[in-house]
């Protein structure tokens, strides 16, 4: 482009002098214009620009030009059109001590230089400036000897359009430099990359002064970056305290997040680069994320509509916390939890942990929760997420092709917030698969309807799902819909006004909810009988030890069994297959606890006596872990539910709870102290600390246990306590 302008001007200038000059001067006789007067050396046509009848003109350059630079002084005004040629500075004017410049702009100037290249060997400083300069369409080159390109100490330098910046390596760009002299500065320093800037910056970039003498010196210099490409290094010497650099726009090699204008944030392109955009248009960017060093400054920097983008597998360290409404592309890769942050003060303590109304999306990604490494539980859930009172919408969550092992606590938790799982593969968490609940326990979070929705699951823990309403004395719901999937545990409500929809799915535990709440069920295929939780117009069969659930529209065209007649019926004339029914044995209170239960008989034993009671109508859940709330109140049942002095001593065992009573009678005996002023009802207990819970309990001093600690089950339980 600037070649080509060259060419033209050239031939222009050919031309007018020819036209001016009568055929006896060409255009290499000249060096610049103003106007329809020509002059032999740049240096010749600043100084006419200099007068008064010329102020405020444009010198235009007609060729190439090497010269000793020039000095504007106070008052001069005037603009430099270059025409595409190169200015090059082949000596210093304003030398200040060792500093030698090639221009000098000084105090009350008013220039601008456009549209060409200005470089030197020579000058320390390509271009120094006090007054007011623009630069547009400008090639500026530090040479050997170049320590800064561009150093403004006073007044205004607004750079824009195609303009290039290039230091020698090691060395300045530009500096934002106020220079107090006498207790007073020359006028305040700012430097502007406008909004049009397109070019690129190469070289360090100083923002520093002089300063002793001015102690508000960094109120008066500032450098706004609005847009452009650089690769720069920020060398602030204003100790990062009050340093007064805001940058809106643009993309950098290097780290600039400490010096974000307020709305803006930024994005890492593919090969590194910093992008800072204004919040309302990085919507749709990608932030690509190779190392903890980078998710960590995505998590800081994080704005609506951006994706994070996973470019390898790696260890995270901590919580990664999100609040806005970003996209997680994990492109099949891991993230391992290597820190240990289980029991974190205020909850803090999961994988993922998504609050504050964001709608979030995590798609093809693993997380590695790496608990239970030489006994360590690393991490909790392996996602959190919240919803507050004072949020605008509730907080959701869609997983797709997500694959959550070996956390400390659930694979997904949702508290009073929505959950979509699209796809998504759970194994080796230690509490569970998903637990949903209206509320959680922190101050201010909301208590409202929680959803679940599950399209395509492999959840292979105990429970797969496990659904509750801590506060169902204020009337609010959780909403569960399930329409595929396969989940090896069991699967319910153990709350009331819960509403659970199942339309597909293979569920090889015990279905099940207690009374207050509604299990309705379209179509799948069960390992218990559901028949109770059938929706109108659907039927079920027991096929090869399986009951199989069918809508009459997905049994359209395919044989229609009934359980209860143990027949079927066809449509065609073939010969009806003979279902025979199998034959009838003494049911159990539980429908999940068989007579070859080892713990059967133990089980059916503290029921009858009313110290424990099943999970959901008809379901014990044996092999489900028991909680330290359970505990208590089993232990509290066999002593016949006695009266305690006073209310429970702990934060979070309010006194409308279920265990209340039963932790507040245990605290008051000794069975149970707490952690402080919090009890952890809902925390799961080990083997070792329910024997001495119980050994206290009977009055007896508890005796070292040599059994190991893995957690209590329900079953296990129930066979200790008839063994007393």
């Amino acid at each position: 482009m600037k070649g080509f302008k060259k060419l033209t001007a050239g031939l222009m200038g050919v031309v007018m002098a020819l036209g001016v000059c009568g055929f006896t001067a060409f255009a290499e006789d000249y060096v610049a214009e103003i106007g329809d007067t020509k002059y032999e050396t740049l240096a010749k046509a600043i100084e006419a620009a200099k007068t008064d009848d010329k102020k405020g003109c444009t010198i235009v350059l007609l060729d190439d030009v090497t010269e000793n630079g020039f000095k504007a002084e106070d008052g001069n005004k005037f603009t430099i059109d270059f025409n595409g040629f190169t200015y090059t500075i082949d000596g210093t004017v304003g030398s200040t001590g060792t500093e030698t410049n090639g221009m000098q702009l000084l105090r009350g100037s008013d220039i601008t230089l456009e549209n060409g290249t200005i470089k030197s060997d020579k000058a320390k400083i390509l271009i120094q400036k006090y007054g007011t300069l623009k630069i547009d369409d400008m090639e500026l080159i530090g040479g050997d000897n170049c320590q800064y390109v561009i150093s403004n100490n006073n007044g205004t330098t607004t750079i824009t359009g195609d303009t290039n910046i290039t230091a020698r390596k090691g060395w300045y760009a530009f500096d934002v430099y106020y220079w107090p002299q006498n207790g007073k500065g020359y006028g305040a320093v700012d430097v502007i990359f406008d909004e049009d800037m397109t070019g690129t910056v190469e070289g360090k970039v100083q923002y520093a002064s002089d300063g002793t003498d001015n102690e508000n010196w960094l109120d008066m210099a500032k450098l706004t970056i609005e847009s452009g490409n650089f690769d720069i290094e920020i060398d602030d010497q204003s100790e990062g305290d009050n340093a007064s650099i805001e940058i809106v726009n643009g993309s950098f090699t290097s780290d600039v997040s400490d010096y974000l204008a307020s709305n803006s944030a930024f994005v890492k392109d593919e090969d590194g680069n910093y992008v800072v955009a204004d919040k309302n248009e990085i919507k749709d960017a990608k932030f690509y994320i190779a190392d903890e060093d980078d998710l960590k400054e995505a998590i800081a920097n994080q704005a609506d509509g951006v994706t994070w983008v996973l470019k390898d597998s790696f260890e995270v360290s901590g919580m990664i916390f999100i609040n806005t409404d970003v996209t997680i592309e994990g492109n099949d890769e891991t993230l391992t939890f290597t820190g240990s942050i289980y029991g974190a003060n205020g909850g803090q303590d999961s994988f993922i942990e998504v609050e504050d109304g964001a709608d979030v999306v995590i798609k093809d990604l693993t997380l590695d929760g790496n608990s239970f490494v030489e006994g360590s539980e690393n991490v909790k859930h392996g996602i959190n997420v919240f919803s507050y009172e004072e949020d605008d919408r509730i907080t959701s969550v869609t997983v797709d092709n997500v694959k959550i092992v070996n956390c400390g606590g659930n694979a997904i938790t949702n508290n009073a917030s929505k959950v979509v799982v699209e796809s998504l593969e759970t194994s080796g968490n230690l509490w569970g698969g998903i637990n949903v609940d209206n509320s959680a326990k922190t101050t201010g979070t909301r208590i409202g309807e929680a959803i679940l929705i599950i399209n395509d699951a492999v959840i292979s823990e105990e429970p797969s799902i496990y659904i509750e309403n801590a506060n169902n004395a204020k009337g609010t719901t959780v909403k569960a819909e399930i329409n595929g999937g396969e989940f090896n545990g069991a699967v319910g409500s153990a709350g009331v006004n819960t509403e659970i929809e199942i339309t597909g799915g293979k569920f090889n535990g015990v279905v099940g909810t207690v009374p207050g709440s509604d299990i309705n069920i379209t179509s799948g295929t069960f390992a218990t009988d559901v028949e109770k939780y059938l929706a109108e117009g659907s039927h079920i069969v027991k096929i090869d030890g399986e009951y199989v659930v069918m809508d009459d529209e997905r049994d359209s065209g395919r044989h229609s069994y009934s359980l209860k007649e143990g027949k079927t019926e066809r449509d065609d004339e073939e010969e009806e297959p003979v279902v025979t029914p199998e034959p009838e044995e003494e049911e159990g209170p539980f429908s999940d606890v068989g007579k070859d239960n080892p713990n059967y008989d133990a089980i059916v034993e503290v029921y009858e006596k009313g110290w424990m009671v099943g999970i959901a109508d008809g379901v014990f859940a044996p092999n489900g872990t028991l909680t330290r709330g359970m505990a208590v109140t089993i232990l509290w049942n066999r002593a016949g539910q006695p009266e305690p002095a006073s209310v429970a001593p702990f934060l979070d065992v309010t006194s409308d709870a279920w265990y209340a009573k039963a932790v507040a009678w245990a605290y008051e005996n000794g069975i149970t102290s707490g952690y402080g002023d919090t009890y952890g009802p809902d925390d799961f207990l080990t083997t070792e600390q329910f024997t001495r819970m119980n050994d206290i309990a009977n009055g007896r001093t508890p005796e070292v246990y040599v059994g190991g600690a893995p957690y209590a089950t329900r079953g296990w339980v129930a066979g200790m306590l008839v063994m007393e």
